[in-house]
């Protein structure tokens, strides 16, 4: 009886060691202890858990625990079980305003004669005296002693426009891009200095003045609202209000001659000036009937 009773305690010991074992095998199979929680395997994440996702109670990346997300955050959506997010203003900054130039190169050549332009005192003496040595006389003489033209000529003031506007035309007219015999032969004998020394000092003298506000009128219809029936968008969606010019390439129109507008909106039509940027301007005079043409001449001469 003894001997029985032993036989079997030592069976019952061998049974539970066994289980014991079997346990032992299946939690390490598992990658989990009796008596813990998941372990946590390569980079931080449970083993067995779907990778990329955190369980419900854990702290989300970079947070503490479930706290509440800063105001602005994003918003895990329902379940997700994700925790704080940080502001988005931290995580994309806004973008800065386009500008004209976003969309020209770097390298253009305008761009050099800026950066290469000289002292005021080169491009008064230039544009009041001309520059011998290359034959030119002084932009005064077409364009006026403070960059405004005489009335009826069929000159364009250069006063008030963009510095940028101005050295792009001169070296288009350098390179043909822009076609005029007097102002190719003019800008191949200024160096790259000289023409952003110009274009500086036309730049900040006064503009001419606006157009007047008024209501009704062709022009102003035009240059305020378009015309959907010829597929013209509003001239001041480039050109600014009244005219006044986007810098840094889109123009001034306020205070150009008349005669002159309308020499470049015929130069564009017919496309004997092609300097525009894709085109744009070739379009739209092309649409422009000669009614509206002159319309949009006068009124940006300050006329209705």
């Amino acid at each position: 009886m003894n001997a029985n009773m032993a036989a079997l305690s030592k069976g019952a010991l061998s049974v539970i060691v066994v289980v014991g074992v079997a346990i032992a095998i299946i939690a390490t199979l598992m990658d989990r202890s009796p008596d813990a929680g998941p372990r946590a395997g390569r980079g931080g994440t449970p083993t067995g858990a779907p990778a990329g996702k955190v369980g419900a109670n854990a702290p989300a990346p970079g947070g503490q625990g479930n706290t509440p997300a800063a105001p602005g955050a994003g918003q895990a959506g329902a379940g997700s079980g994700a925790g704080s997010a940080a502001p988005r203003a931290a995580q994309v900054a806004a973008p800065p305003p386009r500008k004209s130039t976003d969309f020209s190169a770097v390298d253009e050549p305008w761009r050099h004669a800026l950066d290469a332009s000289t002292d005021k005192a080169t491009a008064l003496a230039i544009a009041n005296g001309g520059k011998s040595s290359a034959g030119l006389a002084g932009c005064s003489s077409c364009h006026g002693a403070q960059g405004i033209p005489a009335a009826g000529t069929n000159f364009p003031a250069l006063a008030g426009s963009s510095p940028e506007y101005l050295a792009k035309q001169l070296m288009d007219y350098r390179s043909g891009a822009r076609q005029n015999v007097i102002m190719a032969s003019i800008a191949k004998g200024l160096d790259e200095g000289e023409i952003g020394a110009l274009a500086r000092y036309y730049g900040d003298l006064p503009p001419p003045a606006l157009p007047a506000a008024v209501s009704g009128g062709r022009g102003q219809q035009l240059h305020d609202f378009g015309d959907n029936g010829l597929a013209l968008a509003a001239c001041a969606n480039c050109h600014g209000a009244r005219g006044s010019g986007e810098s840094p390439l889109l123009p001034r129109l306020a205070g150009q001659p008349p005669a002159y507008f309308t020499s470049q909106m015929e130069a564009f039509r017919n496309g004997s000036r092609a300097n525009d940027d894709v085109g744009t301007m070739r379009a739209i005079a092309q649409r422009l009937t000669p009614a509206d043409t002159a319309a949009l001449a006068q009124y940006y001469a300050g006329g209705h």
